[in-house]
Formats: structure tokens, C-alpha cells, sequence
């Protein structure tokens, strides 16, 4: 990671940020993998204020951003799905002109450290099959495809993903 970026937890007043940068890269990296419509539907259901704000006042969940001087250049967020010993990656986006840079892996390795804090041995997260160059960076985080799965979200749209995983030992 570039010394000049600093990871921090997120915070309530941290939302309208989030959602601004979740529209920024979205609109950017996934029309070649989804629809505008689908786009601007998992937006407005994963990023509006209820679906983001647990994320920043539950102590079981968390959202960290990673910043460059007073800049946001990336954010994840994660909660534990049910599973004691499972935590889920659930958020976690850079904007491009950071991408290869260190951001997201020290994205992913402050949420290990919080799942392993938790006492979780497993990190899992979704990501588009067709995001290959994702999939690649997970990969080379540690990640492994445990499965192809299909998700149905509503309004006729699916989310076509692999489940990845990590172990925490």
C-alpha cells in the first residue's frame, strides 16, 4: 500500500462519502458486466441509508475507508452472516485510478483483522463472474472459488457471482 494512504474506520457521517463513491465506481467499472438499470437498482438498494449505516454503528459489522491526504480513494465494509466462525466482505471498492496499487489488498487485510479479532477462521465474499480481474486480485489475496452461485435480487435482476474464501489461520 502506498505510505501516503491510511486506513480508518467509517462512521455514520461517512455514509453520503460511501454512496458517492459507490456510484463513482459502479457507473465506471460495471457497465460491461450489468445493465445501467441493474446498476443504478443494486445502488439504490445496497447504498441508500438504511442498507449502509448498520455498517458504521454496529460493533458486530464495519466499514473502513481508505484515504490519501483528506482523500477517499476506496472503501469495505463487512459483517458476520450468521456463521460464528465466518465474516463476509460484503463492500469492497477502489477507484480506478488506484486500482494495483495496494489499496484494495490493505482494504482486505484490515477486514481480516477485524474478522479474526471477532474470532472468525473464514473471510467469504460474492464477486460477478464476469469481474475477472477481481477475481484475480482476490485471488491473489488468498482467495479461493468455493462455488458459482445465482442470487436473485429482486425486479427480475440476478446477481451471477462466485463465493470466495479465505482462511484466517
Amino acid at each position: 500500500m502506498p505510505a501516503s494512504v491510511r486506513i480508518r474506520r467509517g462512521a455514520p457521517d461517512d455514509v453520503p462519502l460511501v454512496q458517492r463513491l459507490a456510484h463513482a465506481i459502479w457507473h465506471a467499472h460495471y457497465p460491461s458486466m450489468l445493465s445501467a438499470a441493474q446498476i443504478d437498482y443494486m445502488l439504490a438498494r445496497g447504498y441508500c441509508d438504511a442498507a449502509l449505516m448498520p455498517f458504521a454503528t454496529d460493533p458486530a459489522r464495519g466499514l473502513a475507508l481508505a484515504e490519501q491526504g483528506q482523500r477517499a480513494v476506496g472503501f469495505a465494509a463487512w459483517y458476520p452472516p450468521g456463521d460464528a466462525a465466518t465474516m463476509k466482505l460484503d463492500k469492497l471498492y477502489v477507484l480506478p485510478a488506484w486500482h494495483r496499487r495496494g489499496v484494495g489488498r490493505a482494504l482486505i487485510e484490515h477486514v481480516a483483522g477485524a474478522a479474526r479479532a471477532a474470532g472468525c477462521r473464514t473471510l467469504v465474499l460474492n464477486v460477478n463472474r464476469n469481474n475477472a480481474g477481481a477475481v484475480q486480485a482476490y485471488e491473489r489475496c488468498g482467495f479461493a472459488i468455493r462455488e458459482a452461485a445465482d442470487f436473485p435480487i429482486g425486479d427480475g435482476f440476478v446477481m451471477e457471482d462466485y463465493v470466495m474464501a479465505r482462511p484466517l489461520a
